[in-house]
């Protein structure tokens, strides 16, 4: 079963989220910040992790950068998450090491068939 990881701080949206993938057959865990998110990233090492960008404590970017920094996760995909729907915000998340980006409200299905796609791919 992978693991996915979900960095959310919003309890409702993070409760929802984490019903759904695991109704989808995924093993999850989840975070109420970056720092917390980083946290577990690195002793949990998930096969992909959700991340939402403004968060408190430490924003998702900031995650993404100290994820992708790190030797035991730098090679795991992640889809940043976000309210914010400006291309400024992607191509920030994409330059830090993000895989993709998805807007909220998010498509649930378009997000399952994306999430199986970095599955299937080898470790880059």
């Amino acid at each position: 079963m992978a693991k996915i990881l979900y960095v959310e701080d919003h309890p409702a949206q993070r409760d929802i989220m984490a019903q759904m993938l695991q109704l989808g057959g995924f093993e999850v865990q989840v975070a109420e910040d970056g720092l917390v998110g980083v946290e577990k990233a690195t002793n949990w090492v998930p096969d992909i992790i959700l991340m939402d960008l403004r968060m408190p404590r430490m924003d998702g970017f900031e995650a993404i950068k100290k994820i992708k920094s790190n030797p035991t996760t730098k090679k795991i995909p992640i889809i940043a998450i976000s309210a914010w729907a400006s291309g400024r915000h992607k191509k920030q998340a994409l330059e830090l090491g993000a895989q993709d980006h998805f807007t909220k409200p998010v498509d649930l299905g378009k997000l399952m068939t994306t999430i199986n796609v970095y599955l299937k791919q080898p470790a880059r």
